[in-house]
């Protein structure tokens, strides 16, 4: 199983505009490619998919990269069902808690964000939080080959230690954190559960942090 190494950031970081993060970020962090398909019998398609991390005293940074053959993004109100749409997700377990905070977003910044130790149960994160979580994409379609069209987006995400609303949350170099990375679009022509761990169910289900990988800052 691998290891994503977090990279840390200096603490002005935090105050850059997303743009120069994700300049950051394509620079300085490790890119991880999301390759596991899980069911591909059912759910056989796969986008390219790729994600960079990074950290600081105040905030996680996130990066995704999508490419793939077909687009949905209907949600426009936080903490509605995202993942029906072209929805990327970072499951996150803090060290030493038993529960963990999903963090759903589509390709138009649309985020879900929840905390529990299952799939049911859970509680979403407050408005007044998720306010706080800054998010800009950028979405490009391309038809030149009209037989091979594509959608190209980026989703940058800068998001504050103080969301993680249950925990008090100060990273240190050599924490380690249990994870997972998804990529998923349940009503998709083509739906697709993808992930960087492999989730051995024997139906899509990311809620299940006995498959989760490990995360190290550095």
């Amino acid at each position: 199983m691998d290891i994503i190494e977090i990279v840390k950031f200096s603490p002005y970081a935090s105050n850059e505009t997303l743009q120069a993060l994700s300049y950051q970020l394509d620079r300085e962090c490790n890119r991880i490619t999301l390759k596991e398909i899980n069911w591909p019998d059912a759910y056989p398609y796969c986008p390219e998919i790729h994600f960079r991390i990074a950290y600081n005293e105040q905030h996680i940074f996130l990066k995704f990269d999508v490419h793939e053959n077909e687009f949905r993004a209907t949600e426009i109100e936080d903490h509605r069902p995202v993942w029906e749409d072209s929805c990327v997700e970072f499951f996150v377990q803090l060290e030493n808690c038993k529960g963990y905070y999903n963090i759903e977003i589509n390709a138009i910044g649309t985020i879900l964000c929840a905390y529990g130790t299952g799939r049911v149960g859970r509680r979403v994160m407050p408005t007044r939080l998720s306010n706080t979580i800054l998010r800009d994409s950028t979405i490009k379609y391309n038809n030149e080959n009209k037989d091979e069209a594509f959608y190209q987006w980026s989703l940058i995400v800068k998001f504050p230690h103080t969301a993680f609303f249950k925990h008090h949350f100060t990273p240190v170099p050599g924490n380690l954190i249990k994870g997972n990375i998804y990529k998923c679009g349940n009503k998709l022509p083509h739906p697709h559960f993808v992930s960087w761990n492999p989730v051995k169910t024997e139906k899509p289900d990311f809620h299940r942090p006995e498959y989760f990988g490990t995360l190290i800052f550095k």
